[in-house]
């Protein structure tokens, strides 16, 4: 995973592109895009309110002004000055492919709990999205991001967990899903992310899980060498009511 991550961004730096922007619109897809120029492209369907658009830099910033006059949010999100999602990455593709060989020799199969956000439900079945490998990896890079479509599909009552640089979905996900479900992401923006990541281990216990915390520290062997301290002394019961 963090070796197809890397292979992502080391295609993105290593083919020349257009100096791209993206944003960040309070209008859906739908809604967004017949007002969008013809440079622009709609990156991401975030939900029926939400959307990322993409395109050349000096373009999508006028777009943005232009919203913004108009009272409709429109906010550019960084993106390293690439315009992901949209066909300005095209060229990235190849280069991508051919990382993601050497990364992924054996692709493996879609569970059925995989509800995929880059290709539409109806192609599936489709050998080219039936499989974690190079060829839907790369996909992924160049197309939208169908992340309102396959909400829908995210069941009442579920656990759902971000994984990411920071919780940049948490609002997205509020909007979109069932209130029943419970929402969590792995990491925030700031410092303090190991005391976050603890408390969002603790969360998940609450919520039923059973995260393996044995997995946080080094192995035990026992026994243990002599001269490890003890810790019978450090716990005490404490005495403040009584009964």
């Amino acid at each position: 995973m963090i070796l197809a991550a890397y292979s992502r961004g080391q295609a993105s730096i290593e083919t020349k592109l257009i100096k791209g922007s993206m944003a960040a619109i309070g209008m859906g897809y739908k809604q967004i895009l017949p007002l969008c120029p013809p440079e622009v492209d709609v990156a991401c369907h975030n939900g029926p309110d939400s959307s990322t658009i993409s395109g050349p830099a000096d373009v999508t910033a006028q777009f943005v002004a232009e919203l913004s006059a108009k009272g409709i949010f429109a906010k550019t999100v960084p993106s390293a000055n690439i315009a992901y999602h949209s066909r300005y990455i095209a060229a990235a593709g190849s280069n991508l492919l051919q990382m993601l060989k050497k990364v992924i020799k054996n692709p493996r199969l879609r569970s059925e709990r995989w509800v995929s956000t880059s290709v539409p439900q109806e192609d599936w079945n489709n050998a080219a999205a039936k499989y974690c490998s190079p060829e839907y990896q790369t996909n992924n890079l160049l197309n939208p991001v169908l992340f309102e479509e396959t909400s829908r599909m995210i069941p009442n009552n579920a656990i759902l967990i971000e994984i990411a640089p920071r919780g940049l979905l948490q609002a997205i996900l509020k909007r979109s899903v069932s209130p029943d479900c419970f929402n969590i992401s792995l990491t925030k923006k700031g410092d303090g992310n190991v005391i976050h990541l603890l408390q969002t281990i603790g969360k998940l216990y609450i919520e039923g899980c059973t995260p393996d915390i044995k997995a946080l520290y080094p192995k035990v062997e026992l026994p243990v060498t002599a001269g490890t301290p003890m810790l019978s002394q450090l716990v005490e019961w404490m005495h403040l009511q009584e009964w």
